[in-house]
């Protein structure tokens, strides 16, 4: 279904590529975010610092006023050391369980830590063994406490939880609202495709009218995408009507030429001495060539489907057939069966009924022994033609080529387009044929038509 719809290409296509652009538009979203949540951690923090430093006297030679900081003066959602570059710690307010356990030597390990980035201010996201991550941040100041230049490091963690559960969260939100939004975009784009296709089916009108003849050519009111493929279009009609009208002229030159000689072959007939029973068959044979010649005629000029098909009973035309080819095939003595229902009609033209039929039982009788049996009748509102004979039959490997234009299953002299005639007029009435074994021996052809 895909690949024989435009619209549904192109939707899914647009579909396709707004999905992606989506899904990177959600993803830098989601890292901006989490950017953002990283930042108000260390503003938190910076502002907790600004608090520490602003409960203690402004003195650079006094440490021991940073042992004197109160608690409260601390934020107490996070957990803030004040470590001396040897590892000592000096203050501490702490609370997470992971910080709590590693209290004893979390100053000489940080220690380890900072002093190999030497950084004065540091600020990172860290996840320790069990998967917990925190957000590190840590203040180098120096103070002389009187022997000497002495380096402190002011650390603060807090636990990175709540910031990724509200990144997830927005994440969720801004998956849902991106969802929302491409579902909206979806009805936009298949109302704006079957908009800009408009045109496409618009020609594909036209083109129907064409082909029921209330149109001439495709109108060039379309936008410049198209124009030349409207223009190809013309041209081929054009052509095709050129063609048609060669095939005409071509047709009814030799339709004249014909009828010319079978006027003089129906007057030399008639001027010599022959029985009567002669007589008449050859008049018979020669209202039928003629007969045939109109039919070719109007087929060539206006295409099967605008003969008038009011309906063609199939056994009197079959008897006539039978009753010719016999006499064609007379050295056979073939023995013929023609079995029937008396309600069969054929739905179409009668020059087409003994197109096939004539084909089908020349076939037959050609390559009989000495039977060949026709059987008409109804089948699933269908009509259902059989031929048969008692022949050499028609190897397997070939019952499918055989129906093709030039292709005989057999060496005998002829150009192979019969049973192509025949498959195309039956095809033109979406009916079907088939050929295999029949139970008198040869080849069994079975036609299904409307």
């Amino acid at each position: 279904m895909i690949r024989n719809s435009l619209h549904i290409k192109l939707l899914l296509s647009s579909l396709l590529v707004i999905a992606l652009i989506m899904g990177f538009a959600v993803y830098a979203l989601y890292l901006g975010h989490v950017e953002e949540q990283s930042q108000k951690a260390s503003a938190r923090m910076q502002e907790n610092l600004a608090k520490i430093f602003s409960s203690t006297k402004s003195s650079e030679s006094d440490a021991k006023d940073l042992e004197r900081i109160s608690l409260n003066a601390a934020d107490r959602d996070l957990d803030t050391l004040i470590c001396q570059a040897n590892g000592k710690q000096i203050w501490s307010s702490l609370h997470l369980p992971d910080v709590l356990r590693a209290k004893a030597t979390i100053c000489r390990d940080l220690m380890k830590y900072l002093r190999g980035k030497d950084l004065d201010y540091f600020f990172k996201k860290h996840t320790i063994e069990n998967g917990e991550s925190y957000y590190i941040y840590s203040l180098r100041f120096i103070r002389n406490p009187g022997n000497g230049t002495t380096a402190f490091y002011v650390v603060m963690i807090d636990s990175a939880k709540r910031y990724h559960a509200e990144a997830r969260a927005y994440l969720y939100q801004t998956i849902r609202q991106a969802l929302l939004a491409y579902l909206l975009l979806a009805g936009l784009l298949l109302l704006t495709t079957y908009w800009s296709l408009g045109s496409l089916r618009t020609i594909a009108h036209q083109i129907d009218d064409i082909r029921a003849g209330d149109r001439d050519a495709i109108s060039n009111e379309f936008e410049r995408e198209l124009a030349p493929l409207t223009d190809s279009i013309n041209q081929l009609l054009e052509n095709e009507r050129q063609q048609t009208q060669r095939y005409q002229h071509a047709l009814n030159d030799l339709a004249h030429s014909l009828k010319t000689r079978l006027a003089l072959i129906q007057m030399t007939t008639q001027e010599s001495a022959l029985g009567r029973d002669i007589h008449d068959n050859i008049n018979e044979q020669i209202l039928t060539m003629d007969q045939m010649i109109q039919y070719q005629l109007r087929r060539a000029v206006t295409g099967r489907q605008r003969l008038a098909s009011k309906g063609t009973e199939p056994v009197p035309l079959i008897e006539k057939l039978l009753a010719s080819l016999t006499k064609v095939y007379r050295h056979k003595k073939l023995q013929t069966q023609f079995q029937f229902d008396d309600d069969a009609l054929f739905h179409g033209e009668q020059g087409d009924l003994m197109e096939l039929m004539g084909n089908l039982l020349d076939n037959a009788c050609k390559f009989a022994i000495s039977e060949v049996k026709v059987t008409v009748h109804r089948h699933l509102d269908r009509l259902r033609i059989e031929v048969e004979d008692d022949g050499p039959g028609i190897d397997p490997a070939k019952s499918e080529q055989i129906f093709q234009r030039g292709v005989r299953a057999d060496s005998s002299p002829g150009q192979g387009i019969g049973l192509a005639v025949v498959t195309e007029i039956v095809h033109s009435y979406g009916g079907q044929i088939r050929v295999d074994e029949s139970p008198l021996g040869g080849a069994r052809f079975t036609l299904d038509l409307p």
